[in-house]
């Protein structure tokens, strides 16, 4: 079991059973140059495989709690977004992944519990925002969502540019009381391969700003019982190199699953389908197994069996010294 406390100082019980990295869908209003999603698919039209009473069914169905992680593409232009996140978290948890372009975050922020979403990523794509006139947007649906109670956390995808432009970032948030935190370079980019492209300029200064957002939110953090699934405050352990979990025993498939668009279901990286949510054929995993892909290492760290050691738990150890305690999820 897990727990969060709200901004009214009450402890509300966050317990679930199984975490889903949810791709609600593929289609993005931005074009972000290090976007490992293909422009054709950002641009294409939004497909919705199922009604929100169908969604919500097929979760309730499966006899389980959840907790949603809902990415993209863009969430928040998904149709009936708001709807189908009152329809979640009636029973269920989510999370959320958004760069805060669309206005039916306004909604979101006043229909929706906060105490049944975990956390929000805020993801400030400042340059892409910048050509699109999108600042005022970020800001203000950022805002509206830190004032109406939820735990929000603003990441920055750390190019070089950006990191030497990070200040730049510090300003722009500070008048609505938030802080930019420094999200790994993973894949290509620019005719190079991130982490390993970052020059010990860019990695010190990316040091520098992830020390500075542990800091920012460390009050914010000592106050759950668990950390965000995505452990950007932490990258700052990988900029030499990303982890490999291969062959370490991890709970993906029992107590974390991949989902797509059209409710497929995978272990982990797109491998090992096991059957469709919405068609009822999924069929949870049994017991830990080894890895055997690459998905995203912020649910690797999480899911991997905690008993294992070496440079890249420094995140686990982090969370474990500011709660005093272990940071093991159970369940």
């Amino acid at each position: 079991m897990t727990s969060r406390q709200t901004t009214a100082g009450q402890t509300d019980a966050m317990k679930y059973d199984i975490e889903a990295d949810w791709v609600l869908l593929d289609t993005c209003n931005y074009r972000c140059g290090y976007c490992p999603i293909p422009h054709e698919k950002l641009g294409s039209k939004i497909h919705t495989f199922a009604t929100v009473d169908a969604w919500r069914a097929a979760f309730d169905a499966s006899g389980k709690t959840w907790l949603a992680h809902i990415t993209g593409g863009e969430p928040s232009a998904y149709p009936d977004f708001v709807e189908l996140c009152e329809a979640l978290t009636d029973k269920h948890y989510i999370s959320l992944n958004s760069n805060m372009s669309n206005r039916s975050l306004i909604r979101f922020a006043n229909s929706i519990d906060p105490s049944r979403v975990s956390f929000i990523n805020a993801g400030l794509h400042l340059e892409e925002r910048q050509h699109r006139s999108g600042v005022d947007a970020f800001l203000r649906h950022a805002q509206e969502l830190r004032v109406t109670g939820f735990r929000i956390l603003v990441s920055v995808v750390a190019t070089p540019s950006i990191l030497e432009r990070f200040e730049e970032a510090i300003r722009l948030l500070e008048p609505i009381g938030l802080f930019p935190i420094p999200k790994l370079m993973r894949g290509p980019f620019a005719g190079a391969l991130y982490p390993n492209a970052y020059t010990d300029a860019d990695k010190s200064r990316f040091r520098t700003y992830s020390r500075l957002a542990r800091e920012f939110y460390r009050e914010i953090l000592s106050r759950i019982d668990e950390p965000p699934s995505l452990g950007m405050l932490h990258d700052d352990a990988y900029v030499d190199a990303v982890p490999d979990f291969t062959g370490r025993m991890c709970e993906a498939g029992r107590k974390f699953i991949q989902l797509e668009p059209n409710g497929d279901v995978f272990r982990c990286g797109g491998k090992d389908r096991q059957g469709n949510l919405l068609d009822g054929s999924f069929v949870r995993r049994l017991r830990a197994e080894p890895c055997n892909s690459t998905h995203c290492y912020y649910f690797c760290n999480k899911y991997v069996a905690p008993e294992a050691t070496g440079a890249w738990t420094l995140p686990r150890q982090w969370w474990s010294r500011l709660r005093g305690g272990s940071s093991r999820v159970d369940g």
